[in-house]
Order: structure tokens, then C-alpha cells, then sequence
């Protein structure tokens, strides 16, 4: 078992170093950092980004605009897959607005969001609409999976309603968005800055890619890609941990 993650560690880190030698063979062979910059001139950007005066601004901006925009479509599907859950009236008549929030291109919904508020509220509406249908899905469908039995046994015993949610309708919910949560907080942050590119609010890592756009600065763009995807991959990391722990709650 450990022979086999030391092999699995040992073939990412070769991957990653191949990917690396062959970026770096590219962009020297195309010498134009417009088209792809060498490493080199990636990690001297990302050092001044890093040391830069608006960094922490622009990543706290935009962290702020993600936990925000998740959290308020964390509540709302909670509140609404709840009443979807009790009431079949309530679920028709979300489902064609859920349908067709699943269904549209993110890109639609950036240019729709921009054209409807302005650009500083503009990221947490797209972020809201993107995130929003997941968790919905997710909590209604953790309320139909619980075992109708269980449901007839705490009726017969005539269980308190704060009982019943928190010891059966909060655990079940518990269980279905756990493995999704920060799955969905990564695909919040990615279509949070895909709104900033667009939308130009003051500070937010989006705007300043799109700065960088702008100017052709190749470099700086793909220094910012690497500390969004550092970003992500800490994300992931997070939620291996919370699935661990929350592996071995269930089995308690």
C-alpha cells in the first residue's frame, strides 16, 4: 500500500517535471514570451506579484467576493431544497429556473450579470448562479435518499422537529455535500475571477489579469495562473482532510 503511493507521488512528480522541460524547450524554440514565456520569466514575475503592493488586496478581494457568493447559494439551496423536499408544488416550480441556470453557458451569464448590476456586484451574481444548481441538487437530492422508514419510526415516537434535523435531515444533508463542498468553492473561484476579467471591479485577481491582458504581459498572466491553481490545489487538499475526518465521524 505505501509502495504503491510512494509510485503514485513518484509518477505526478515525473508528469510535472516533464510538463516543465517541455514548456521550457517550447518557449525557447518560439522566443516570444507574448506567445508562452519561459519558466524563468514566470517565476521573476510571480516573485513581484508576490512582493507587490496590491497582492494581498486584489487575493482578499477576491476570496472575499468567492465565500461570499458561495455561502449565499449555500443558504439558499439549503432553504430551497428544503421546501423542494416538503413541498412537490415548490420543486416544479424551481426546476425549470434550476434547469435553465444548469443549462446556460457561464459565459452568457457573465455578460448577462454585467449588463443587469454593476461591476463590483457583478462576480457574486455569477458566482451565486454558477454554484447555486449544484448545491441544490445535492441537498434535495440527501432529503429523498433518507430511508422512509427511519422517517415512519421518529413519527411514531413523535419526535421534537429541532430532533428531526438534527439528528436525520443535518447529518444526511452532511454526508451528500461534504465530498462536493470545496470542489464547488474552486469552480466559486474560478468563475468569480472570470467575472472580475470581465466586469473590471477596483481590486480582484481578475482585474489585474485582464490589466495584464491588456498590456501583453504573457509572463505576469501565467504567474497568476500559478497562484490560482496553488490556490486550488490547497483547496483540495482541505477537502481530502474534512472527507477524512468526516470518514471517520460516520464510522463512529
Amino acid at each position: 500500500m505505501k509502495k504503491s503511493f510512494l509510485n503514485s507521488k513518484l509518477e505526478v512528480f515525473s508528469s510535472c517535471i516533464l510538463l516543465f522541460i517541455m514548456w521550457e524547450v517550447l518557449a525557447i524554440k518560439i522566443d516570444n514570451d507574448i506567445y508562452l514565456p519561459t519558466l524563468g520569466e514566470v517565476l521573476k514575475n510571480l516573485y513581484e506579484i508576490i512582493r507587490g503592493e496590491y497582492f494581498l488586496i486584489n487575493i482578499s478581494s477576491t476570496a472575499i467576493r468567492v465565500l461570499v457568493s458561495f455561502s449565499l447559494a449555500f443558504f439558499i439551496s439549503i432553504v430551497l431544497g428544503s421546501l423542494s423536499y416538503i413541498s412537490s408544488s415548490f420543486k416544479n416550480f424551481i426546476k425549470p429556473i434550476n434547469s435553465i441556470l444548469q443549462s446556460v453557458p457561464t459565459m452568457i451569464l457573465v455578460v448577462l450579470a454585467l449588463i443587469w448590476f454593476d461591476k463590483n456586484k457583478a462576480p457574486f451574481i455569477i458566482g451565486i448562479s454558477v454554484v447555486f444548481p449544484i448545491l441544490y441538487e445535492s441537498v434535495l437530492g440527501a432529503l429523498n435518499n433518507i430511508d422512509k422508514n427511519i422517517i415512519e419510526m421518529v413519527d411514531i415516537y413523535n419526535l421534537r422537529i429541532i430532533d428531526k434535523i438534527k439528528y436525520i435531515y443535518i447529518p444526511s444533508i452532511n454526508i451528500k455535500l461534504i465530498p462536493i463542498f470545496l470542489s464547488t468553492l474552486s469552480l466559486a473561484l474560478k468563475v468569480v475571477i472570470a467575472g472580475e476579467i470581465y466586469g473590471q471591479p477596483s481590486f480582484g485577481i481578475g482585474s489585474i489579469i485582464q490589466i495584464e491582458k491588456t498590456n501583453f504581459n504573457t509572463p505576469a498572466i501565467f504567474a497568476w495562473i500559478v497562484i490560482i491553481v496553488i490556490i486550488s490545489i490547497g483547496l483540495d487538499y482541505i477537502q481530502k482532510y474534512i472527507s477524512k475526518y468526516n470518514y471517520k465521524w460516520r464510522r463512529i
